[in-house]
This record gives C-alpha cells, structure tokens and sequence, in this order.
C-alpha cells in the first residue's frame, strides 16, 4: 500500500473530482450528469450527511456546503481540506471491512475522529485505491489534523496497517505499476541519474546556462530552458523536466549553483592576486656576554676601583682616614 497526502482549499472541486472524477464542474455540467458518470464509489462517511439527487447520485454540492459551514467557524486555516490517497498492488482488491478498518485507523492517528470524513472507492486503474477527503478543522472549530510530517507519517501508517490488515507489504510506488511501466519508469530512473551526473560534472566549470547546455549537448543530451528547464536523451527521445530530477536541478537553483560556482572562483583569483609574499627575517646572532675579570682598567679621569673586594671593606677604610685626620 502506498499513500499520498495533499492539501486543497476547495471543498466542492476535490469532492467532484473523487466521485466523477472531473474537478472543474460548472452547474450545467453537473446538470448534465448521470450515474453513468460516477467514477468513485463512497464507501465509509462520518460526522455529515448525505443527500441524493433524482436520478440517485449523491449530491456533491450539498457534501461541500458541509465541509464549508464548518471551515468558515476557523478562518486561520486557509488549506482546510486534506485529501489523502492509498493505492493497492493490482493483484490485490481489500474488501469492505478491511477498507473500513483502514479509514478508521487513519482517522484516529491523523487527527480526524470528530471531523469530517469521506472515503471513495476507485478502480478505474489496474490497481484499486481509495481517495479520503478529510476538514483538518473538527465540529468544534479546532484544527486537530496536522500536516506536519505527512510524508513520513503516511510511510509508517501504510507499514503498521498493511502488517494489521494482513496486506502486501509495497515499500516502493512503483511496484504498483504493471510490468511494461515498471520497465519504463526504471528506464527513466537511470536516465535521470545519468543527467543527474553530467550536470554535477560540468557544475563547476561552465560559467553560464548556455555553456552548460552546448557542453551537454556534446555528450547527448538537449537542453531546453523557459520557464523552467527539461532536458531530452537524444538517444532515446526520453525527456525529463529538471524539477523530476531533484531540486538542486530546477532553473532557478542551477542558476543559484552556477552563480556560487562563479563566485568561489572569483574569489580564489583575488586572493592569489593581492596576496604579499614577505621576505624572511635575516638570523641574528645572539650578542656574546661582556665579562670582566681582574685585569681590567678603569677608564681614564675616573677614580681607581678594587674589582674583587668587597665594598664594605672600602667603606671601613674611608672611615680610618677620616679619624686620623681628625686627630691631627
């Protein structure tokens, strides 16, 4: 089982989109309708009421109003409408109780036990899957669905049920396509992994868009820019849109890349260019130390001085003179 989980802000064109099949229905096409027409069977609905026209159809428009009235008590939250899909292997068709199972374990850990809810079955596809239009705001006007992490949540949800529910266990969407798509798809993964590394190659030599497209286009692949940027196998006629080969590879982020690449390289020439190379500091030799020994003569008009005595001794020998003068 594999889920898919988008948010909307239109009630009535995602509700006619699940059960016909067709979103952008004005009244005189919905005049128009007939069972014939229904695409999506409902299968489980809480907390609303349905109403069914002449000819035994639901009525759409009455559904929508429901999910409206109660959006409108909680004008903070614009994408109100969550709508999730569950796709099934083709071999495999979950019966009513299992489907049933299913809408009420993703009502209670998503946040959905006293919102809104309906749940259609398609199997127009080879492979059966239902669609739940769930209000992310419940009767008492708080918002309980949150989106936060939907893409992982999803992930675990579509493990724990399929292990709960005795389903098979499908880690990967495209095991749900049919032999021959299944072929063509990991034709167009290794394609996309092959443009992938030819422009992760040429990022940090060519300068602009053009040069990057000339310098692909030596190596097979077309370039076409517009709005946005794709890219076509010359080999193959296979064409990729860059938003499918990741977001590093839309437009506006290979012009980012290119401009960072452009940048870095500018910088390291001005750096190489102003930069000083000073020459090294001559060696000094240490000074020697001037010692004197006691031989040394004082300097010339200067009074002769003892080097090795002691000037206490000197001091004594002053204040002998002295005396002696004294006493003459």
């Amino acid at each position: 089982m594999i889920g898919k989980a988008q948010k909307g802000s239109r009630a009535s064109g995602i509700l006619n989109y699940c059960y016909y099949e067709k979103e952008k229905l004005s009244k005189k096409d919905l005049e128009k309708m007939s069972l014939d027409d229904v695409r999506g069977e409902i299968i489980y609905a809480q907390n609303v009421a349905l109403d069914t026209l002449v000819d035994g159809r639901f009525d759409m428009e009455y559904l929508a109003q429901q999910f409206k009235d109660c959006a409108a008590m909680n004008s903070r939250l614009k994408d109100y409408i969550w709508h999730q899909t569950f796709s099934f292997p083709e071999h495999e068709d979950p019966s009513q109780e299992q489907l049933e199972k299913l809408a009420l374990a993703f009502s209670k850990d998503f946040g959905f036990e006293e919102n809104q809810l309906v749940v259609f079955k398609h199997t127009d596809k080879s492979h059966p899957h239902i669609h739940i239009v769930g209000n992310r705001i419940n009767v008492k006007s708080v918002t309980t669905a949150k989106d936060s992490f939907s893409k992982l949540r999803t992930g675990d949800f579509c493990r724990k049920l399929e292990l709960e529910l005795g389903l098979t266990i499908v880690p990967n969407m495209k095991a749900l396509l049919p032999v021959e798509e299944r072929k063509n798809a990991f034709s167009q993964s290794k394609l996309a992994d092959s443009i992938r590394a030819k422009i992760d190659k040429r990022i940090s030599y060519v300068k602009t868009l053009e040069g990057m497209k000339k310098s692909l286009a030596q190596d097979g692949i077309k370039m076409y820019v517009g709005r946005g940027v794709s890219f076509l196998d010359k080999k193959t006629g296979a064409s990729l849109k860059g938003s499918e080969l990741g977001r590093e590879y839309s437009l506006m982020n290979l012009e980012k890349r290119l401009a960072f690449e452009n940048s870095l390289q500018a910088g390291s020439k001005t750096d190489s260019n102003t930069m000083k190379i000073e020459p090294p500091t001559p060696k000094q030799e240490p000074k020697p130390l001037l010692i004197l020994d006691n031989t040394q003569t004082a300097a010339p008009n200067s009074p002769k001085r003892k080097l090795d005595g002691n000037e206490d001794d000197d001091e004594e020998e002053r204040k002998r003179k002295r005396r002696r003068k004294l006493k003459l």
